[in-house]
């Protein structure tokens, strides 16, 4: 083997070191790890573009950057971009987006397709919550929660509509992943799935969401079955899933402050139901250790 081509995998291999070593470090430090990634790994991503809804925009967190999409500095695609430190950084999040969000004006915020070039060589993307009205359901379930903690009376009444919304998503996925492959031929896909927001037992939360026990488990079988569909489709378009169901069990709404990587129900404000500080961290390392594989 020639010197030129050991010092390519030498490279190569630091590059990769240095980026899991980020990703690591990134789950303990109060800010993004200064340094963490060295040249070789930086310079692996030079165009980087993030798309997706408020579980991308970091929704709820601080300091805000875009008031009107509720986009902030600590969601996980910074955390991302702050790590690989690409040469140029595209945040096309925003809050309510949904997958025609892609091609149509949300509100103020152009076609998040927009932002996507020839030369993009990394895309994350996390869309389709918004689709199945994720938002009215919860809003729904919580006012079934206030008469009654047993059954599941949200899921009696909003099971069709969500069932019909999954249907008319398959496709729009499909179209979402052909179109970014097409503007962006050259880019590294990456679909980042959405964590579970509740006790994988299905136990009740009591004051941090006031929803029926049968209600918990049929709202994580939604998510799971949401984040089915993302894998899927990811995977029949050439591009990568990045899973974030498992790494949140544990760290759900329910637990105590200190443990949970989810902010609450109630009291409803910005970021209920969405991921805190550390839980986009989470996210990040996660993204960061596809993209060193």
């Amino acid at each position: 083997m020639h010197s030129r081509q050991l010092t390519r995998i030498r490279r190569g291999a630091a590059a990769t070191a240095a980026l899991a070593a980020a990703a690591a470090s990134l789950l303990f430090t109060g800010s993004a790890p200064a340094g963490a990634a060295s040249p070789s790994a930086r310079s692996s991503v030079s165009r980087y573009v993030a798309l997706g809804d408020s579980y991308a925009a970091g929704e709820g967190l601080s300091p805000v950057v875009d008031t009107a999409c509720g986009r902030t500095s600590g969601s996980y695609p910074t955390w991302t971009a702050q790590t690989v430190k690409p040469a140029v950084f595209k945040d096309a999040t925003c809050s309510g987006a949904t997958t025609r969000s892609l091609w149509n004006w949300e509100g103020t915020a152009a076609p998040q397709v927009n932002a996507l070039s020839k030369d993009t060589d990394l895309v994350t993307v996390t869309l389709g919550g918004n689709d199945l009205g994720f938002t009215d359901v919860l809003t729904a379930c919580v006012l079934a929660g206030l008469t009654t903690k047993e059954g599941s009376p949200c899921r009696d009444t909003e099971a069709a509509a969500v069932d019909a919304a999954f249907a008319k998503l398959s496709p729009r996925l499909s179209s979402m992943l052909t179109d970014i492959r097409k503007r962006s031929p050259q880019a590294r896909v990456i679909v980042v799935g959405y964590p579970n927001l509740f006790p994988a037992d299905g136990s009740v939360c009591g004051t941090s969401a006031s929803l029926a026990k049968g209600d918990v488990t049929w709202l994580n079988q939604t998510t799971y079955r949401l984040n089915f569909m993302l894998e899927l489709s990811a995977r029949l378009q050439q591009a990568e899933f990045v899973s974030t169901t498992d790494l949140f069990q544990g760290h759900d709404m329910c637990e105590p402050a200190a443990e949970r990587w989810i902010n609450p129900l109630l009291p409803v404000n910005s970021g209920s139901a969405h991921p805190n500080t550390f839980g986009q961290r989470v996210m990040a390392r996660e993204v960061l250790i596809r993209i060193s594989n």
